[in-house]
């Protein structure tokens, strides 16, 4: 896909192709054959220009600059089940350790509000330039996270796979592909490897603007303000890094505010209930002022355009 990006810190990378190392030597030890082995890559999404939705609103690559992988998350040993032609979860086989490995997931989710797990990482041990997912690989690492993505606002799951180094090489090349719902593949080109401190990891990895201290501040002051207009107001914290705010005027429908993590600099979303879901646009600061954008007007839009 023309424009978007796959990026890979390198911390992430180093972590992610020490396992797939490790399974490798671990196979010609046991059989002769390097084996495969499963990664579960944390990504934040780096919208374009205008293109940001809530998690409740689709969110389609096209809309996406940038996939971002700052983390990667490895699975407990007993709960890897791989070959040499074959890596995938044994969760029926060890639910203990599928509930140690959600753990690991939920602690990185919990640091990095922005981040989420979109679909696995895996490795292809043998040289090859151009790896592309098998019809059972999309069973086993793509078609799954489909469903759970869509709670995610995410109308595709992310597949990553990484080849043995070639000959008198040392990096694995790694190719990323998305699966959408119809099942069409979408070549999303090679990963791209960065430095951790590159802007489109931190940006990926900073607390959400409603989650600082001053972001909190602004937050309790709007809502003070919309609670003494009669506004009945309740949090609902979303999927990647948005939180969501459900605004109930007397007597009048419900509104949900839906503010991005870059909020304040980034403009929050109006959503009214729609067929299937929510719609909504993005709103402006009316005036100007030191929260930036005033709240109170929200609540009684008949429409959002």
């Amino acid at each position: 896909m023309t424009n978007l990006v796959v990026l890979m810190s390198a911390s992430a990378y180093a972590a992610a192709c020490a396992e797939f190392a490790r399974w490798a030597a671990h196979g010609r030890r046991m059989g002769g054959a390097a084996w495969e082995a499963v990664v579960y890559p944390l990504v934040g999404i780096v919208a374009r220009p205008g293109m940001a939705r809530s998690p409740l609103e689709a969110t389609p690559l096209a809309a996406c600059a940038a996939l971002v992988v700052p983390r990667v998350v490895l699975p407990p040993p007993e709960l890897a089940h791989y070959g040499a032609t074959w890596a995938r979860p044994a969760a029926a086989r060890d639910p203990a350790g599928a509930a140690r490995l959600q753990a690991r997931l939920d602690t990185v989710r919990a640091q990095h509000p922005r981040l989420d797990c979109y679909g696995r990482m895996h490795s292809h041990p043998w040289p090859h330039r151009q790896p592309r997912p098998s019809g059972t690989d999309c069973a086993e690492h793509l078609t799954g996270a489909l469903d759970a993505n869509r709670a995610a606002g995410l109308p595709w799951a992310l597949g990553l796979i990484a080849a043995a180094p070639g000959a008198g090489a040392a990096a694995w090349p790694i190719a990323a592909h998305a699966l959408g719902a119809g099942g069409a593949i979408t070549d999303l080109g090679p990963v791209r490897l960065v430095r951790d401190a590159d802007p489109r990891v931190r940006q990926v990895l900073a607390r959400p603007g409603w989650a600082t201290p001053t972001g909190a501040r602004r937050l309790d002051r709007q809502v003070a303000a919309l609670t003494a207009r009669g506004v009945a107001v309740t949090a609902l914290p979303l999927h990647r890094g948005w939180y969501g705010l459900v605004l109930r005027p007397p007597g009048r429908s419900a509104r949900l505010l839906a503010l991005p993590p870059g909020y304040p600099t980034a403009a929050p979303r109006l959503l009214r209930p729609a067929a299937g879901g929510w719609t909504g646009a993005a709103v402006r600061a009316a005036r100007p002022r030191r929260d930036g954008y005033d709240w109170c007007p929200y609540p009684l839009m008949q429409e959002v355009s």
